[in-house]
């Protein structure tokens, strides 16, 4: 079943890799920490990831 990974690097910066049967994905999300929770600001860099993988989606060519 496909998943993401999530690493909290400094700065308000998230490594991520989403894995998937055929392979991995990795990359890195920022996302602003001033005057949010932790929570918030890891809820924040979740939301961005899944944006992401969707962008991913939207961009791919369709199979023929």
């Amino acid at each position: 079943m496909p998943h993401f990974v999530v690493r909290r690097s400094r700065m308000g910066r998230f490594n991520f890799t989403l894995i998937g049967a055929h392979g991995r994905i990795t990359g890195v999300v920022a996302v602003p920490t001033e005057n949010k929770t932790r929570e918030e600001v890891e809820v924040e860099a979740h939301r961005k990831i899944r944006a992401l993988a969707g962008e991913l989606v939207a961009v791919m060519p369709k199979e023929k």
